[in-house]
């Protein structure tokens, strides 16, 4: 997995540009700061977005519960003018890039009061659904906080079950991610939720124990409902990146803490507690922040990576860490590969080195997040290299993964996307396979052909992607040439795949396809069999391909010439109405009466 944080909240990533007045103008620029951003993960060989789509009990998408998010850069409530949710899903898919759906469950407003009067004002329609964490004096706010949906009221529960039911209906997502915002990082007072206490909460169950319940509750009742909507979505959640300090909580699950690691318990302080959810199996992966570098005393990467790995792997589930990229100052200036060295392919207008300015200048401030990992000390790219490394040499289920925070460091800061295709993410890469749900086996694409530049090939079962690989002709007919990662070249989620960039490698490779399911599995693979040049058909030739043999049929005689791709004659004859000749794959030129074709067998 190679995802990155986009987050929309006070448009800390995007959109820079505001929808202060929806215009043709403004929706096309919102637009191309997306597919931008989405060029520099494609670029960087990454393979997900993390896209941020209910930053506060709002919609950056067609919801049938909540409002148009005011993070759009007008007013709470009003339609863009288009679709960020349906465009970020089509741009995404292709370029072969999954889409997750990042949803915050609970925050409602990152100031209090923000949204009174406005739509979707929860605290006037539900104000038992609301936990207020500002400070009043006689009725007047005196200090700010943040306000949530209330963990402990069951109503709460089915509003979120509701809105993902509702968002899986409508899109064709990859997954659902929810972040660390469970209850409040400020800590919530033994009676700040006394309503839902005397409601719901069980006379026999601590507070603590309750309000983890709570979330556990909801974190299982959303995967279940994503079983029973599109199982093919995966789940996920990234807590905080210490579950708990206390031993004894540790012992009690059969866990042993990683020494020398201490922070703040939010196993205790915000009620989260993701071993649950792991032990109980309602999450597909677990993304834990590991905002500290290998570097940290004491919160140490090397120690908490492994340890999280561990855990994910002890329940038959996937780790992949949330890495920081605040502090990064990328310095990297290493020579680029040399051409024979594949890459994949690289926008002219990349905007990786362009200056950014957060939010068109906008001071909106930091989010807690940001805060709490904004004051590391600067490092370099080798620091997130080291801990891509330590990612890839803790997994034991062969399932490493990376998740930066946020994704605009890859046009932000400098050459880091290119340190990343040059040194760590050299090849593009399948997102690890959910294999241990039901799924069904699936055929190996049939006629794969190539068209001009374009592969094609035909499938019939639905809901289906693709993997493309380009095969080097002494790995061709070996199986374990399709288990080398430098042989991808892309994903569709359609039966066509542009070779335009590939054209080099028509007389070294061949091309293959084979059928992906959305959990990620993979199949058989077929080769591309014949070129389908029926275009090249006209009143007097037609010319065919089949099992590496080229026919060519024409009226009369025809001076036929045969040459590489580079131009070097191989074979010429005058023939009358009828031209064969056996062919290794690869590319030709065939001139007829002085007309030339390009051939790929």
């Amino acid at each position: 997995m190679r995802a990155g944080w986009l987050a929309t909240v006070s448009r800390i990533d995007w959109p820079t540009t505001p929808m202060t007045s929806v215009t043709v103008a403004n929706i096309a620029a919102q637009k191309a700061e997306f597919t931008a951003i989405l060029d520099s993960v494609k670029a960087a060989n990454m393979n997900a977005v993390f896209f941020q789509v209910r930053p506060e009990t709002d919609a950056f998408y067609n919801s049938a519960y909540e409002p148009w998010s005011a993070h759009l850069g007008g007013t709470r409530g009003t339609y863009p003018g288009y679709d960020p949710l349906a465009f970020a899903i089509e741009e995404s898919h292709k370029r072969g890039i999954e889409l997750h759906a990042w949803l915050n469950p609970y925050r409602y407003e990152t100031s209090a009061g923000k949204y009174t009067g406005l739509p979707g004002d929860y605290k006037t329609a539900h104000p038992e659904w609301i936990l207020d964490y500002a400070k009043y004096t006689n009725g007047t706010k005196t200090t700010d906080g943040i306000t949530i949906l209330d963990p402990g009221n069951p109503a709460v529960r089915k509003l979120i079950k509701n809105v993902i039911g509702d968002i899986l209906s409508k899109y064709d997502l990859d997954g659902i991610i929810f972040d660390d915002y469970f209850y409040a990082y400020a800590g919530t007072s033994p009676t700040l939720d006394s309503y839902s206490q005397g409601m719901y909460k069980p006379g026999s169950m601590t507070l603590s124990n309750w309000r983890r319940d709570n979330v556990n509750k909801m974190v299982a009742e959303v995967y279940d409902t994503i079983q029973a909507v599109k199982p093919h979505v995966i789940f996920g959640v990234s807590p905080f990146g210490i579950w708990t300090t206390q031993t004894a909580v540790a012992t009690a699950r059969g866990l042993t803490l990683p020494s020398g690691i201490t922070g703040s318990d939010m196993y205790e302080q915000i009620y989260c507690d993701p071993v649950a959810w792991l032990q109980q199996g309602k999450v597909d992966y677990i993304s834990p922040q590991l905002y500290w570098t290998t570097t940290s005393t004491g919160q140490d990467y090397k120690k908490l990576c492994p340890w999280w790995s561990d855990v994910a792997n002890k329940y038959n589930k996937y780790f992949y860490s949330s890495m920081s990229l605040t502090a990064l100052a990328s310095t990297y200036n290493a020579p680029k590969y040399s051409p024979a060295v594949f890459r994949s392919d690289i926008p002219a207008d990349l905007p990786e080195l362009k200056l950014y300015t957060r939010n068109g200048g906008l001071p909106t401030g930091l989010t807690q997040t940001e805060q709490r990992i904004a004051a590391a000390t600067a490092y370099a790219d080798s620091e997130v290299g080291l801990e891509i490394d330590w990612n890839r040499n803790s997994t034991k289920n062969a399932a490493p993964g990376n998740v930066f925070y946020s994704i605009k460091n890859l046009q932000t800061k400098g050459n880091f996307t290119r340190y990343l295709r040059e040194q760590r993410f050299t090849s593009p890469a399948l997102t690890p396979a959910i294999n241990w749900k039901s799924h069904v086996t699936l055929t190996a694409p049939s006629n794969v052909i190539i068209n001009g530049n374009t592969l094609n090939w035909d499938f019939s079962q639905p809901n289906v992607r693709f993997v493309i690989y380009a095969i080097p002709n002494a790995q061709v007919g070996n199986s374990s040439a399709f288990a080398t990662v430098t042989n991808i070249i892309g994903i569709s989620y359609t039966n066509e795949f542009d070779l335009t960039k590939y054209i080099s490698k028509f007389t070294t490779h061949k091309f293959a396809v084979a059928a992906l399911d959305r959990y990620g599995n993979e199949f058989t693979p077929a080769y591309s069999t014949y070129t389908d040049i029926n275009k090249f058909m006209n009143d007097d030739v037609h010319i065919s391909i089949n099992n590496g043999s080229i026919c060519v049929n024409f009226s009369g005689k025809a001076v036929i010439e045969l040459f590489t791709i580079s131009g070097t004659l191989l074979h010429t004859q005058i023939s009358a109405e009828e031209y064969s000749r056996k062919l290794a794959h690869g590319a030709y030129l065939l001139r007829i009466n002085g007309k030339t074709h390009k051939i790929i067998i």
